[in-house]
């Protein structure tokens, strides 16, 4: 098995009743409790907004990232799965897809330490 890691973007709803957030985190769970199951499930962990971004050669500190609500990252999951086919099957849970999320999914590089 190779690990992926997911990349949530968008689906947030800040003017989401407590009612719909209650909802949107019990299918979050549900969907990590299937993941648990099959043991493909590795970690992963909801993201705060804004944070800070180094960049260029003199590694210039800015507040952000600023992007377009749909292209914030709000969280990432490591799963295990056998190829990217495997992969997609599993990202195909995310709830946020009913809100207008997306998920990115990245193999990640196996490094000898």
């Amino acid at each position: 098995m190779e690990k992926f890691m997911f990349l949530f973007h968008g689906g947030s709803q800040p003017d989401a009743s407590p009612q719909d957030m209650h909802d949107n985190m019990a299918k979050w769970m549900a969907w990590i409790g299937k993941l648990n199951e099959t043991q493909q499930y590795v970690a992963g962990e909801p993201l705060l907004p804004g944070g800070k971004l180094v960049s260029g050669p003199g590694r210039l500190v800015t507040d952000g990232p600023y992007t377009e609500g749909k292209e914030v990252v709000g969280g990432f999951f490591i799963v295990l799965a056998k190829d990217y086919d495997e992969a997609v099957q599993l990202a195909m849970g995310c709830p946020d897809f009913e809100k207008g999320g997306s998920v990115q999914i990245r193999q990640v590089m196996k490094v000898d330490m």
